[in-house]
């Protein structure tokens, strides 16, 4: 990561916390910059990041999408710390990022509470990313299911890149899961990508406000793109080849 992507990275961050009027957000800004550039995150990394920040400032731009100043700001916390912590030996790394965030909204609180109409609400949204479909559980007060899927969507709009984009994903999944042999990465990779084939639809999103032809375009995307990565794997290969 050059210097200046790593700087943009935690200037990001930075802007966003000031935004919120959280105190001396300096502070909290090189925690979140060491987590996202550790050595073994090859996809979930700053990239993954700010590819779903860039998305979300585009839909809400172009009015693809219509959120509430509350509404943004959750869904931001939320890509922000979703994979705060990831190992890929881990299967709780969905509950240790909720229990980090929830540790810094704490930590703000003791000289500001402007973090706490977030706190639970964000735990929530991370708490969907460990089966992504939007859990009854989840709803209820503020939470909308459209905003619950809507933040999901951001999350796997991956799928939907350009096939070189795509395909820079796949290898980068492959390298974060290098310690298992190909014969079982291939397996348990395939086992992912037919599951989302599986679904009615890979985008809980079937539609925004006016976007529906958007939505179904993503769509058709993300199924040729995986049916593609799973005939490769098929085939013996890795999607590199």
């Amino acid at each position: 990561m050059s210097l200046l992507a790593k700087y943009a990275f935690l200037h990001r961050y930075l802007e966003f916390l000031q935004s919120c009027g959280v105190p001396d957000p300096g502070q909290y800004t090189q925690p979140m910059g060491d987590a996202y550039r550790e050595p073994h995150r090859a996809y979930h990394n700053t990239a993954h990041i700010t590819f779903m920040l860039d998305k979300l400032a585009e839909d809400v731009r172009t009015g693809n999408v219509e959120l509430s100043d509350w509404e943004q700001r959750c869904i931001m916390f939320a890509v922000w710390w979703h994979d705060f912590v990831y190992n890929p030996q881990a299967k709780d790394n969905e509950l240790q990022s909720m229990t980090a965030w929830e540790n810094f909204v704490d930590q703000v609180s003791q000289t500001s509470s402007v973090l706490e109409p977030y706190k639970i609400p964000v735990s929530s949204l991370i708490h969907c990313t460990i089966s992504h479909i939007v859990l009854a559980s989840s709803l209820g007060g503020p939470l909308s299911p459209a905003l619950v899927s809507y933040f999901l969507d951001l999350d796997l709009a991956i799928l939907a890149a350009s096939r070189d984009t795509y395909t820079a994903y796949a290898n980068n999944i492959r390298s974060e899961y290098s310690n298992y042999s190909i014969a079982d990465y291939r397996n348990g990779r395939m086992a992912v990508l037919k599951s989302f084939l599986g679904r009615d639809k890979i985008f809980l999103t079937s539609s925004l406000e006016g976007a529906r032809e958007k939505m179904e375009n993503m769509e058709s995307l993300a199924r040729q793109n995986v049916s593609w990565e799973i005939g490769e794997l098929e085939s013996g290969r890795l999607p590199q080849s």
